[in-house]
């Protein structure tokens, strides 16, 4: 055996142990958690201990979120495991002073710190492991993760038998303990080393580049519906929480009792997520897909929700709780962490925290809140009415799954279509994602991971070939001389692709990128499409692709830049007309649909006044040659906006006499100027001449309602051709002069 699988050996092992230790602990604290309370407290004091713990867990999910991405996993989940055995010996200190005020302390650290710990752990485990050894053993310690959460309840069940409550608290110290020793272990190996976590931990990491989860979140409607998802689903699972622990409060009265009945239901909850995920989980996703697999939550909890409501009572609480408990940690948790495959490394370190516990609590405050509401109306019948908007939330909850697989698929198809993600066709467990994968990836692609299929060898897809990592470092590396110095070193491999263009945002290396990617094959193309058309894409790179894209005589390169002109922002439509017409102009071969182009005109024709007058150019980087109606001339003078149509307008009519006639517009000759108005209201299609006259500012007297032909009109517009360029070359010598109109 080699030093590096010993290694991984180990890291298995102690993930293992971590994996039972950390979800031990889960399944005692909430026993112990729920009993003490309940004890203190009451039913009616839940909602608003769930309100200031649902309060402070989002305050500690931004937190998590800020260190796990400025330092990782790997140094903060350790600390963080230890820290919370010392906090939980400190609330037992407490106990035997004050049981109310302890009760209150670990609600407050059960509810806190629990699931971001666990949401921690599972985020180093995906950074450590490669790909292929993460396939293969995660499973396992998920198991093991279920096995101990099952024992923490038995031991929390026997110690309600004879001691108090309070007794839990240094056995739950003892868990973190062990986790925090374990998961320390885990995160020694090159693998992380090397991996995602010494790039961002690294104290040289520029600070721009840690993400915030909430404009991450802002970005992306996908996203979005992932936190929608998770808001919903923790709504019903509070409402069934409040009425199950509702009833079982008005039922039993001792706190040993009451430790007891909660250890044996979370134990019991345990047991069973084990076996589901053993024998339906793979099954489920496999076949339904991860967004249809997570919405297997919301309707087994409908179900049981109902049942609850039709025949209320503790028995019918409890099932409808634990149908909660175990879809949640069985077959929905599989779907939700594959839906996170489209998300970008360092999106997702930021957003997860705040989906898995951030969103969670959210969820919590609203049910609580809401709750609060019911106790005051009716405190009698509040079990029935809380199950009643479980229901509710879960018929919503469903609705957001069903949106969610289009919104997967989309995302999925963007990333691989940019190389944004990489996966393994061996890696993929459900149909959808391999289907979409097979759809999007080219045959030299398939080509490599098909053989995975049929159990052959696959070249590791986690580590770039050595000349490309050298590249990619240097690519990496923020010295702009070794970036210019990588960039001419020669044509770019596919794997290189997505870096170069990550370059276009920077000034300083913006003009050898496009060089670059210029000199490279038709492989460019996709990737550069993708990046154009993808709204979340930095603008300053979305900018500057139509440079690169126009220089490649490939139909798929116009039918980018096409998409391109119904873009939000002016300068990406401003770039692609022009890349659309210098394509068109070099190889006639290629063209745009005139009823693309027509549209895009009339798209650029129906915004105000302000807006038309007031755009400008941010970038610099020349691509005047490129335009089909401006020349040294009136550049300065020209109106951006004007330009731009006529641009367009070169794409479906004769580009001599229209830019002819453009420069027209730009002389104080009133006679030139007619005629250039002359051949354009004849030769202009009504349905553009109409809106787009008012930006010409026609001055000439009415003329009878027979328009002269556009032969005539055309032919008189040649014949000006001369005295208005005289006209313009005189306006060059003299730039004070007023402008035409």
């Amino acid at each position: 055996m080699t030093p590096d699988s010993d290694e991984t050996q180990n890291a298995i092992l102690a993930a293992t142990v971590t994996a039972a230790a950390g979800i031990a602990f889960q399944v005692g604290s909430k026993a112990t958690r729920d009993a003490l309370f309940l004890h203190a407290f009451g039913a009616g004091a839940l909602p608003a201990m769930i309100l200031v713990t649902s309060l402070v867990a989002i305050g500690f999910a931004f937190l998590s979120g800020r260190a796990l991405t400025a330092w990782g996993p790997a140094r903060v989940i350790p600390a963080a495991f230890g820290a919370s055995a010392g906090l939980l010996l400190l609330e037992w200190g407490i106990a035997l002073w004050s049981t109310p005020a302890a009760a209150v302390l670990v609600y407050l650290h059960c509810g806190s710190l629990g699931g971001l710990l666990i949401s921690g752990f599972w985020s180093l485990l995906n950074e450590r492991f490669d790909p292929r050894t993460a396939k293969l053993r995660l499973g396992s310690i998920s198991v093991w993760g279920t096995v101990g959460g099952a024992l923490g309840g038995l031991i929390a069940a026997r110690v309600g038998q004879t001691l108090p409550a309070t007794a839990m608290l240094p056995i739950l110290a003892a868990f973190h303990l062990v986790a925090a020793a374990a998961v320390a272990r885990v995160g020694v190996g090159t693998g992380l080393r090397r991996g995602v976590a010494s790039e961002s931990a690294s104290p040289t990491a520029p600070s721009k580049e840690m993400r915030s989860g909430l404009q991450a979140v802002a970005r992306s409607s996908y996203l979005r519906g992932l936190i929608a998802l998770v808001v919903l689903v923790t709504i019903s699972e509070g409402f069934l929480d409040l009425a199950l622990k509702s009833r079982a409060a008005s039922a039993l009265h001792d706190e040993r009792e009451l430790l007891r009945f909660f250890a044996v239901f979370y134990a019991a909850v345990s047991i069973v997520t084990l076996l589901v995920q053993m024998v339906a989980s793979r099954r489920v996703l496999g076949a339904l897909g991860p967004a249809r697999a997570a919405g297997i939550l919301p309707a087994g909890v409908a179900v049981a929700s109902a049942g609850a409501f039709l025949a209320p009572g503790l028995p019918t609480a409890a099932f409808a709780r634990g149908t909660e408990g175990v879809l949640s940690n069985s077959i929905f948790r599989g779907g939700y962490e594959v839906l996170f495959t489209p998300v970008s490394p360092r999106d997702k370190r930021a957003v997860k925290p705040l989906a898995d516990v951030g969103a969670a609590r959210v969820g919590d405050l609203i049910a609580a809140g809401l709750a609060q509401v019911v106790l005051v109306v009716s405190m009698a019948h509040a079990p029935v009415l809380l199950t009643a908007l479980a229901l509710v939330a879960s018929l919503a909850a469903i609705a957001v799954s069903i949106r969610l697989h289009g919104g997967y698929v989309l995302a999925l198809e963007r990333g691989l279509k940019s190389r944004a993600i990489e996966l393994d066709l061996s890696e993929v467990r459900d149909a959808t994602t391999r289907s979409i994968m097979l759809k999007t990836l080219g045959p030299l692609e398939q080509s490599r991971i098909l053989p995975a299929l049929r159990g052959g060898e696959t070249v590791p897809r986690g580590r770039p070939e050595p000349p490309h990592a050298e590249r990619i470092e240097d690519f990496r590396s923020r010295d702009p001389e070794r970036v210019r110095r990588s960039l001419r070193e020669g044509p770019l491999a596919t794997a290189l692709v997505p870096e170069v263009i990550s370059l276009l945002a920077w000034d300083d290396v913006a003009r050898e990128a496009i060089e670059s990617l210029r000199r490279s094959s038709a492989v460019v193309i996709e990737p550069l499409i993708s990046g154009l058309l993808d709204p979340q894409e930095e603008f300053a790179i979305r900018r500057r692709i139509p440079l690169v894209l126009a220089t490649y005589r490939d139909p798929r390169a116009v039918e980018g830049l096409a998409h391109g002109l119904g873009d939000r922002r002016f300068e990406v439509r401003y770039r692609c007309g022009r890349g659309l017409s210098h394509l068109t102009e070099i190889d006639p071969a290629l063209h745009v649909t005139p009823a693309v182009v027509r549209e895009a005109i009339l798209r650029e024709l129906t915004v105000g006044a302000g807006v038309w007058e007031g755009r400008r150019l941010l970038d610099q980087l020349d691509d005047e040659a490129w335009s089909p109606v401006v020349d040294d001339v009136i550049r300065e003078r020209a109106d951006k906006s004007l330009e731009h149509v006529f641009t367009l307008l070169a794409l479906m009519l004769p580009r001599q006499p229209l830019r002819i006639a453009f420069r027209g517009l730009h002389v104080n000759d009133p006679f030139l100027r007619g005629t250039a108005l002359e051949y354009l209201e004849s030769a202009l299609p009504p349905e553009i001449r109409k809106p787009l006259w008012p930006h010409l500012e026609d001055r000439r007297p009415s003329r009878p309602a027979s328009a002269r032909p556009t032969e005539e009109a055309l032919e008189k517009l040649l014949q000006s051709n001369e005295s208005i360029v005289i006209h313009l070359e005189e306006l060059r010598r003299n730039p004070t002069a007023s402008p035409p109109g």
